[in-house]
């Protein structure tokens, strides 16, 4: 029973998908791609139904010639498998790859580097004028920062239809300016699903200090900042007797406090920055929501005292909680089925980050800045094949590599139990990848949230100190979609 559950919400989550990307261009503003799933969808919905969407490529013969990809090595596991070895997510891509290979008569030629390596090797490479890659899979902020060197092409000057399920609607639609796109994902890039922020906990002691269950909490809309902050309150133990509280120790909360800080923006709905359809760059960030949002944030890092104050490595948060020593921890999804299940001889649970208040109305959360996004470098020269070959590869993602990677890698060897599973679909749903974090660069507003909640400085005075700056930086990349 536990596998037909789990394959349903998995269907759940398919159909989600599918039945927004219609709509992509004319969909309301909002921060994510999240829609409501019918019962009636899902009923109708199944994994043949889903292979059989066409993507109207027809029969193509592209004669033996290369498509070459480079990407992260990080993630190289979601884009190549040298053979069959019985895991599912290998075996998936490798089979993936084999299909696209012989449907279309094409040689996929792979090549990896590491994060600013990858990126800057890209641009020279673009700027020293060589045609020597079709498709680049790059860390998103490392990638986003190059964007003012004008090595990138627009993605609608080719013929691929953006519009299709395997292109995530929420970032076709932000990562489009007036009518270009630069950057963009589609399910090629697994990373948006590993790399989802989340909190996991230990179902154990949160029994054990009769906390109420937090699976209810979220499903009642009640999981927010507050809320969490009071939970933990307390919840602190001097396991060593050492009198200093430290790693050795028991808290209600670890986290790191650098890189997985933006998600709390995401999460409680903040926008920093926007540039409107006219080219107007306006600062959104330092109202009355957004203080109060960095003053709960503060509490809830460093002052509360169920709160590890420190911020020392994700290793050693993992194995604080994995050890026992933690009730929540704030990590990605890809821990779940890397570490966690493994480790950890309890229960946890999967749930999303807490929301601003109990008036918003969803959870919302963001895939980790290393994510990869899709650049076509401006030297390809053959657009039949990329466009060919992105599409293929593409949809076989969305219709085998995906559904093996959430049903498989995530539901059933990272989450143990089903309501965790429902938490999985809730915390997808709630992904948003926005303009103004991949264009971030370290030097707008949203990767300096560590800085602000780790420092004295109030964010209105810090927002007003750093405007002009943040500003020219947006502006620049302003004129990249907006030159003749």
């Amino acid at each position: 029973m536990k596998r037909i559950s789990v394959f349903f919400l998995v269907l759940c989550l398919f159909v989600s998908v599918a039945s927004c990307a219609q709509n992509t261009r004319e969909a309301d503003s909002n921060l994510t791609g999240s829609v409501e799933t019918t019962a009636a969808n899902a009923e109708t919905d199944s994994l043949e139904a889903r292979r059989g969407v066409s993507d109207n490529l027809g029969e193509k013969d592209l004669e033996g010639g290369m498509f070459r990809m480079i990407y992260q090595t990080r993630y190289r596991q979601f884009q190549y498998a040298e053979e069959l070895n019985g895991d599912i997510l290998n075996d998936t891509v490798f089979n993936r790859n084999s299909e696209v290979e012989s449907r279309l008569n094409v040689v996929i030629v792979h090549k990896e580097g590491a994060e600013n390596d990858l990126a800057s090797h890209m641009v020279n490479s673009v700027l020293a004028g060589s045609d020597e890659y079709d498709l680049y899979l790059g860390h998103a902020l490392y990638t986003g920062s190059y964007i003012g060197k004008g090595v990138f092409a627009d993605w609608y000057n080719t013929d691929i239809d953006f519009l299709k399920p395997w292109f995530p609607p929420y970032a076709v639609k932000n990562l489009t300016l007036n009518n270009r796109m630069y950057l963009t994902v589609s399910d090629i890039c697994l990373s948006v699903a590993s790399n989802t922020y989340c909190m996991f906990f230990n179902k154990m002691i949160a029994d054990s200090y009769n906390l109420p269950n937090i699976y209810e909490i979220v499903r009642e809309g009640g999981w927010t900042l507050d809320k969490m902050n009071t939970l933990i309150t307390g919840l602190y133990s001097d396991i060593n007797g050492d009198g200093t509280a430290d790693e050795e120790d028991f808290y209600g909360f670890v986290s790191e406090k650098t890189n997985s800080l933006p998600a709390y923006l995401f999460s409680c709905d903040i926008r920093t920055v926007d540039i409107d359809d006219e080219g107007s760059t306006e600062i959104l960030y330092g109202n009355e929501k957004s203080v109060n949002m960095i003053e709960k944030l503060r509490i809830l890092l460093f002052d509360n005292d169920g709160s590890y104050p420190e911020n020392v490595t994700s290793s050693t948060l993992e194995l604080m909680f994995s050890s026992g020593r933690a009730v929540f921890i704030g990590n990605v999804l890809g821990v779940s089925a890397a570490s966690f299940r493994e480790i950890c001889d309890f229960d946890y649970g999967i749930i999303p980050y807490p929301k601003y208040d109990e008036a918003q109305e969803n959870y919302y959360t963001i895939p980790g800045g290393s994510f990869s996004v899709l650049a076509l470098p401006m030297t390809a020269m053959n657009y039949s094949l990329i466009e060919t070959c992105v599409t293929a590869l593409s949809a076989e993602s969305w219709k085998n590599v995906l559904s093996a990677y959430y049903d498989v890698v995530l539901k059933y060897k990272g989450a143990r139990d089903e309501e965790s599973i429902e938490m999985l679909d809730r915390i997808l749903d709630g992904r948003n990848i926005s303009f103004e974090f991949v264009y971030d660069a370290w030097t707008g507003f949203i990767y300096k949230t560590g800085t602000i909640v780790g420092g004295s400085q109030g964010l209105a005075s810090f927002v007003a100190k750093n405007s002009n700056a943040v500003l020219k930086h947006f502006d620049l990349v302003r004129d990249v979609f907006f030159d003749s």
